[in-house]
């Protein structure tokens, strides 16, 4: 037998070869990494049939979106709870024409809601015309349209990162229309229920938009896995992550019905989120007796916050800020107690909320059918504190206009002249100076204009447009000697005038300081101690001009 030895077979690349294998080797990996793109992205489901089981959630203020679920023979609505709040009914929208809008089919009423997570389930009571609803005849497409069950995953299933989600909804962004968006699960996380160890979130890259909230989550064979529930915005970068409240997680919540809430204001809010009655007014407060009220008491408001009012139930809704905007104390007991809100832009869309001595809450929006301003009439209004908030529609709306009581009527926009409170609480606040100040003039920084027209009020001889309080309380002492007041606007061209109520009572008031300026000024000769109110105003209407008020011990020219 003959011994052989085999060295490896040494080859020379050619040029090609040697260009063409590198660039073969990297399509390949590109292969490997879209085949695996693909892989994550697939799916495995019939979008159009899962589409008729979102719906769309409707209540007064806006639009969510929802899950058609069917749980022990009863049509239920799985949404979030921030799409509910405040809220007892709801109409529901479905997808008739899978091209179409939705259309509204039923009406549905609130089952429950977590008090300790985003969940809410609405069951469904009837169609429109309140007639009953089976889950028997929804399987049968006997409402207009194919009704097809989600599909929940098995109990084995484990939804990773990487895996392919479908998000539905109804975002908003388009009105009443289904958008399906897809991503991936970028990260899970876990937490427990009633000892059980169960997915809680999961985030993904895929597009969520306002109005999306509560709608429905698929995996990439698409089971119902979560349910959009907010989105995380990084303000450095602009990076965006979609948080879905994991399926599992919230139907062991809503099928654990003893722990589920009813009553909005029994849900447990941070102080944040609610309405403090401890807090000073923003806009001050104010004893009435019942001549007071004959006589109509107004104060300027200026309504919104932050804070979502309808979990105080009994026909509140608005947004408003955590303190009281305005209180009111009551010295005798009167038959009625009239309390409205005027705005001063007609369309502008108020609230108007009231704790009463007793800690009742009286609520109103629109008081008649031919105006958005709220009022409340309240029979035999017991002497006390009554705490009052005038809300917004909408929550980042801030409107002004003019809080009024009377026990004689509704105060409305057509019976409504705003007039000056001498009393009210300087906007800018309370000055104290004294003959000799330094530095000398004092600046203060004012926004001119208001309500108040002073060509039809008490005082008379003056013009221009004025708050109703005024916009600086000054305390002054010194002798007999020069106190000039005025007003330079940021813009030069701005048409400012000057009102001032002295401590004897007098009125005195200025339009422009002299021939060459459109800044008023007001100069007191011998000017007595005591207290000076002045008011900065606008010449013409709804207007409004930022400059400084001055004060000065020199006799200056006004430019």
């Amino acid at each position: 037998m003959q011994n052989h030895s085999f060295a490896p077979l040494k080859t020379k690349r050619s040029k090609v070869q040697r260009i063409m294998f590198p660039l073969m080797l990297i399509c390949a990996l590109l292969s490997l990494l879209v085949t695996g793109s693909k892989d994550a992205l697939a799916q495995d489901y019939d979008i159009d049939r899962i589409s008729r089981a979102v719906v769309q959630v409707k209540v007064e203020d806006g639009a969510g979106s929802g899950s058609l679920l069917i749980r022990n023979n009863e049509l239920l609505v799985l949404t979030n709870k921030h799409v509910m709040e405040g809220f007892q009914d709801a109409f529901i929208g479905v997808l008739s024409d899978i091209n179409s809008p939705s259309e509204l089919k039923f009406k549905a009423e609130l089952k429950g809601f977590s008090d300790d997570y985003d969940v809410a389930v609405l069951r469904i009571t009837g169609d429109l015309d309140g007639n009953p609803v089976t889950a028997e005849k929804l399987k049968q497409g006997a409402y207009g349209f194919p009704f097809a069950e989600l599909k929940l995953p098995a109990k084995e299933t484990e939804v990773r990162r990487g895996e392919h989600v479908g998000v539905f909804g109804y975002p908003g962004v388009v009105e009443d229309e289904l958008v399906y968006t897809t991503g991936i699960v970028s990260a899970v996380q876990y937490g427990e229920y009633e000892g059980r160890r169960l997915p809680l979130w999961y985030r993904t890259n895929a597009e969520i938009s306002p109005g999306n909230s509560g709608g429905t989550v698929v995996n990439s064979r698409g089971e119902f896995i979560g349910i959009p529930t907010y989105v995380a915005n990084q303000e450095v970068t602009g990076s965006r992550l979609g948080s879905l409240f994991a399926a599992e997680f919230a139907i062991a919540i809503i099928d654990d019905e003893e722990e589920l809430l009813t009553d909005w204001a029994d849900a447990t809010r941070s102080d944040d989120e609610r309405l403090d009655l401890s807090k000073e007014p923003s806009f001050g407060l104010a004893t009435l007796t019942t001549a007071d009220l004959s006589a109509i008491h107004q104060q300027e408001i200026v309504s919104g916050g932050n804070i979502n009012s309808r979990y105080l139930g009994n026909e509140c809704l608005g947004y408003v800020a955590s303190a009281p905007d305005y209180r009111v104390v009551l010295t005798e007991t009167q038959a009625e107690l009239f309390i409205s809100f005027v705005s001063r832009e007609a369309g502008d869309d108020t609230a108007l909320l009231v704790n009463m001595p007793n800690g009742e809450w009286r609520c109103n929006d629109d008081y008649s059918d031919t105006t958005l301003d709220p009022g409340l009439v309240i029979e035999n209004a017991a002497q006390g504190q009554y705490d009052i908030w005038v809300g917004s529609y909408s929550s980042e709306s801030f409107i002004t206009g003019d809080l009024a009581l009377s026990n004689t009527h509704i105060v409305a926009s057509e019976n409504l002249a705003a007039q000056l409170n001498l009393s009210g609480d300087p906007y800018s606040g309370e000055l104290y100076l004294a003959s000799g100040f330094k530095p000398d003039p004092h600046r203060i920084e004012i926004i001119a204009g208001g309500a108040v027209n002073l060509a039809s009020s008490d005082v008379s001889g003056c013009t221009g447009h004025v708050g109703i309080n005024p916009d600086i309380r000054l305390h002054w002492q010194g002798e007999a000697g020069t106190l000039q007041f005025y007003f330079l606007a940021v813009d030069g061209s701005a048409d400012s005038t000057l009102l001032i109520n002295a401590p004897n009572g007098s009125w005195h008031c200025n339009d422009d300081a002299n021939a060459d300026t459109l800044n008023p000024g007001f100069t007191f000769e011998s000017a007595e101690s005591g207290i000076y109110d002045i008011w900065v105003g606008t010449y013409r209407e709804s207007t409004w001009i930022d400059g400084k008020l001055h004060i000065t011990e020199q006799a200056v020219r006004v430019d």
